[in-house]
């Protein structure tokens, strides 16, 4: 598709597995908020490591790609909102991260 410019639709792109929702478009904008707002209340440092990983991941091969992901994640556990996250999640409340 990419190299063809080939249009597909939205059925037919959940089919082959490129979307993980597909919602009418009256839908659009409440479920694209709704999932900020599920992405605004996890760790950020823990997003911006993803989109770390995610972004210079496509120049590594796949052994250096795994190797910084373990990187990543070890340097989380030294994070203070790793231990907000646990100590929220034994006390029933929602995480109050702080970056750190």
């Amino acid at each position: 598709m990419i190299l063809t410019g080939a249009l597909i639709g939205g059925a037919e792109a959940e089919a082959a597995g490129l979307l993980n929702r597909l919602v009418a478009p009256h839908k659009v904008m409440s479920t694209a908020e709704a999932m900020a707002e599920e992405m605004a209340s996890k760790s950020p440092l823990a997003l911006g490591y993803v989109k770390e990983a995610l972004h210079k991941g496509l120049d590594l091969t796949l052994d250096q790609g795994m190797r910084m992901e373990l990187d990543l994640y070890l340097l989380l556990f030294t994070t203070s909102d790793r231990v907000e996250g646990i100590t929220a999640h034994k006390e029933k409340r929602k995480p109050r991260f702080e970056g750190a």
